[in-house]
C-alpha cells in the first residue's frame, strides 16, 4: 500500500471514557457505527468517471470503491482505509492533476455525526 491519508474524528474523551466505564459494549457500538457510516458515505460519494476537480473521484474500474474498508485499529479506535496506491493523489492532486477529495469531506461529515450517534448509541 501507498502513502495514508489521516482524518480524524474527535469524540469528547471525557464523555467516552464515562461510557467505556460504565457500558463499554455501548461504546464499542458507537465507534463501531460511525466507521462504518463513514465507510458508507466514501462509496456513496462516487460519481461517474470522469470526475471534476473539486469533487469526489469518479469510479472507472471500481477498484478504489471497492478497496475502502474499515480497520480495527486498537480498542475504541478505527479507521477507515483504501487498498489502492492512488487514492492519495485522487484526494490531494497532483502537478498535473487537480485534487478530487474524498476522505477529508467524509471526516468533516463524521464530525457532525457525532452528537446523533451518541444520542442514538448511547442516551
Amino acid at each position: 500500500m501507498g502513502a495514508a491519508i489521516t482524518a480524524n474524528v474527535r469524540i469528547n474523551s471525557a464523555k467516552l471514557k464515562d461510557i467505556i466505564r460504565t457500558s463499554p459494549q455501548k461504546a464499542a457500538n458507537l465507534i463501531d457505527a460511525l466507521a462504518f457510516e463513514g465507510e458508507g458515505y466514501l462509496k456513496r460519494s462516487f460519481g461517474t468517471s470522469p470526475s471534476a476537480a473539486g469533487e469526489p473521484p469518479g469510479v472507472n474500474t471500481g477498484a478504489l470503491r471497492a478497496s475502502i474498508h474499515v480497520e480495527n485499529l486498537g480498542q475504541f479506535r478505527r479507521g477507515i482505509a483504501t487498498g489502492v496506491d492512488y487514492a492519495i493523489h485522487l484526494e490531494f492532486g497532483t502537478t498535473k492533476m487537480a485534487a478530487r477529495p474524498f476522505m477529508v469531506p467524509m471526516s468533516i461529515y463524521l464530525q457532525r455525526q457525532v452528537e446523533p450517534f451518541w444520542r442514538r448509541f448511547v442516551e
